[in-house]
């Protein structure tokens, strides 16, 4: 049996896209829970006291209206009305200041994230033996171990706060309403306090276990991460092929415009460049064809095919070769060296119309 290949190669841009629309994002859930706690631990100090008077307020509007005269539907419409306002105007800005709190602390940890692909039914996850194999693996042993030890702290924290605060809870039962209302908000905001801190210290904890264990499992062998660079930029097979049929094209598209040139330079087998000057449209001669071997004798036996002159000239060969691109005017530097050959051309071509 062949050894499975070890993932070894950390996750490209296209492996953590991928993953990523399908949900799968570092996250600890952990943090939503104590960033909630931690903004009801304010809740309750900062707003604690209009919670207690607005509770208040609606037990003496119903205890006050405890006995009707007439009792029907148009007044249990009414009373419920007016509980349900109350009620509303009491709860909403702390329902939505969970909700702001709960989309705060994910967008800090994934950004913003949606993939239609998780909403989609996964029944594989329905399968029992997956289930029992997750429920042994060292993944759930560890997120257990975590719990432990959260649970741990939290229990000996609350404990402790209990114990220290154990004489102010034995007076509430001497107090009245509003004490005892006033007293257990401190009391429970103090150790609703310490619980969040701890919660949102191990949640930070949770966090960058979670982004080191999802970076572990999008790992790649390197057999993958070939594959995917093929897949991204192609078969190296492939796109030798295209080159070579693109350079095919464009030679002969070259050897097609060789018949214009007014000279070809040769070298005098292993180079050719084909040169063209129009006073009218150009600043200065121009390479319309150059080849090297091979394509140098095509070149020279078009020239002869076409009648065009054909000097020898080694170096200018070779530097034309090197230095101008096909399409492109020569440089100022060789203008001397291409207008002693084009006179010389010049001067041939009125030899022969002689």
């Amino acid at each position: 049996m062949k050894p499975t290949e070890e993932r070894t190669e950390p996750a490209t841009p296209k492996k953590k896209r991928e993953a990523r629309s399908k949900g799968q994002v570092a996250r600890s859930q952990d943090v939503n829970t104590a960033m909630m706690l931690l903004f009801g631990a304010l809740v309750i100090f900062f707003l604690g006291g209009s919670m207690v008077g607005h509770i208040k307020d609606t037990m003496t509007m119903l205890l006050s209206n405890l006995f009707f005269e007439r009792f029907d539907i148009e007044i249990l419409q009414s009373l419920t009305s007016d509980i349900s306002v109350r009620n509303i105007k009491g709860l909403l800005p702390i329902l939505g200041g969970f909700f702001i709190i709960g989309i705060i602390s994910s967008y800090s940890q994934i950004g913003f994230a949606f993939s239609p692909k998780a909403l989609i039914p996964d029944f594989k996850k329905l399968d029992p033996i997956s289930g029992i194999q997750k429920l042994v693996s060292r993944r759930s042993l560890v997120k257990l171990a975590f719990s432990l030890v959260k649970l741990s702290i939290m229990a000996l924290v609350a404990y402790y706060s209990i114990r220290k605060d154990i004489e102010p809870l034995m007076e509430l039962v001497s107090m009245r309403v509003e004490g005892i209302f006033s007293s257990a908000t401190g009391l429970i905001f103090a150790l609703t306090l310490k619980i969040a801190i701890i919660l949102l210290i191990m949640s930070l904890i949770d966090f960058m276990y979670q982004r080191w264990q999802y970076a572990k499992d999008l790992k790649m062998t390197k057999n993958e991460v070939k594959q995917e660079s093929k897949q991204m930029e192609g078969d190296p097979l492939i796109k030798s092929r295209i080159k070579t049929v693109q350079r095919q094209m464009s030679s002969k598209r070259m050897m097609n415009e060789i018949p214009e040139a007014d000279v070809v330079v040769a070298n005098p087998t292993h180079y050719a460049v084909a040169l063209k000057y129009e006073a009218t449209t150009m600043n200065a001669p121009k390479v319309i064809g150059k080849g090297a071997d091979l394509v140098a004798l095509k070149i020279i036996e078009i020239a002869k095919d076409k009648d065009i002159p054909i000097v020898e000239d080694r170096i200018l060969a070779r530097i034309l070769y090197t230095t101008v691109e096909i399409g492109n005017e020569i440089p100022p530097k060789l203008y001397h060296a291409v207008a002693k050959v084009l006179s010389y051309v010049y001067e041939l071509r009125n030899i022969v119309r002689r």
